[in-house]
């Protein structure tokens, strides 16, 4: 199972609040289920800032690449648009079921029955989270699909999205099933006055184990996985190296599932203090809002690398690389001299230079052709290299639909 939620501290042994625990003060009222904390108030608080950033991010970049896509036309909207639009929902849900947990105020009385209430948010928040990462990570492989045409990698893709769907499906299965009454998944009280209600620790543990080593694993292939093809792409070194990076930005979502899930070894650890539960809890709340949110990030940033690519041209950093090499003097020198003294001539390396730099025109002209007869649907033979630098250029990820 997942331990997105933000767990609920225990109640006293009247199941009405009277627990003793320093650090969380779990010694008010009757009517007060806990006290929050200096510690717990700054981890809340931590979590309250760095999620709203991210998420703030993650809608613009998401909206850039709608709008480059529909620009044209909605016709040019594909399954990895509608994938990540559901993604994009579905985490926001999460998000917003998550965050009424966060008690950023320190000193603030929580009453038992808001705790409750909030503890079945953050149960509910579990399986969202589940089928959220399922959508992001089947756009991104459709994305993929479409840059792409061997039968290999074809395989390897579709075989990384049936272990996403089947590990999201198992996921929402396995916390529906984890707790009999249901309402013990999330009401501590009702949990412990029930023996055996829910799943014994060390099954919640591999199961949440067996979860991380899914997403981790596939978030590393789903990063690395372009690079197999980039270098091969006829494109400027500068240029692949950048979408290398931008596809490569999966990567932090990996750190954020690996981090998540040293928290829940604690979470699980039978010798962690009571006291420390709720902080933990905020902690793996934390990393899971980021983990969407850095998958948002990696599917919809390669997708605006037209944009970007315009807005470092914009500041002098050009991504393709320069075709004369000036000296100092600003006179371009190819060989140890110039102007006949043993050397090339000016004449010959200005020749040379408009040589280099019409060979280049000439393929980038045949990209264009390219992706002009993919429009049109003109049937023109093309290699797979030339097809996926064509789909590169402009940032549009992507192939004709009937490619898919």
């Amino acid at each position: 199972m997942s331990a997105d939620a933000i767990p609920t501290a225990p109640t006293g042994p009247d199941g009405g609040g009277g627990f003793d625990a320093p650090g969380l003060n779990f010694t008010g009222p009757p009517a007060a289920f806990f006290i929050v904390g200096p510690r717990e108030a700054k981890l809340c608080q931590v979590y309250v800032a760095a999620t709203t950033v991210l998420v703030a991010l993650s809608l613009l970049t998401y909206g850039a690449r709608i709008y480059t896509r529909i620009k044209p036309g909605w016709k040019n909207l594909g399954l990895d648009d509608y994938f990540i639009t559901a993604g994009v929902i579905l985490s926001l849900i999460d998000w917003g079921l998550i965050t009424p947990s966060m008690y950023p105020t320190e000193g603030l009385q929580v009453a038992t029955e808001r705790a409750t209430v909030t503890a079945a948010y953050s149960w509910i928040a579990i399986g969202v989270w589940g089928l959220a990462m399922t959508c992001i990570k089947l756009s991104i492989c459709f994305t993929l699909l479409r840059i792409q045409q061997q039968l290999a990698w074809r395989l390897f893709i579709y075989a990384i999205m049936a272990i996403q769907v089947v590990y999201g499906v198992g996921n929402l299965v396995f916390n529906l099933t984890a707790c009999r009454p249901l309402q013990a998944s999330w009401d501590f009280a009702l949990a412990l006055s029930l023996p055996g209600a829910c799943l014994e620790t060390k099954y919640m543990a591999a199961a949440s184990n067996t979860g991380s080593a899914i997403n981790i694993t596939t978030d590393v292939l789903l990063s690395l996985a372009p690079a197999v093809f980039l270098r091969k792409l006829n494109r400027p070194l500068r240029e692949r190296l950048f979408i290398c990076f931008l596809m490569g930005l999966g990567l932090f979502a990996t750190l954020s599932s690996i981090l998540k899930t040293v928290e829940v070894q604690k979470f699980y650890d039978p010798s962690t203090p009571i006291t420390d539960f709720f902080p933990i809890g905020i902690t793996i709340s934390t990393w899971t809002v980021l983990e969407q949110m850095s998958g948002i990030l990696a599917a919809c940033i390669p997708a605006n690398k037209g944009v970007l690519q315009q807005c470092l041209g914009k500041v002098g950093v050009s991504l393709h690389e320069s075709r004369s090499r000036p000296g100092r003097s600003g006179y371009i020198k190819d060989g140890p001299g110039f102007s006949g003294m043993g050397g090339t001539t000016l004449t010959s390396q200005m020749g040379s230079r408009f040589e280099r730099a019409g060979k280049e025109d000439l393929m980038d002209e045949e990209e264009r052709y390219l992706e002009l007869a993919e429009r049109r649907n003109v049937a023109t033979p093309r290699s797979g290299s030339a097809v996926s630098a064509a789909s590169l250029r402009e940032g549009d990820l992507r192939l004709p639909t009937q490619g898919v």
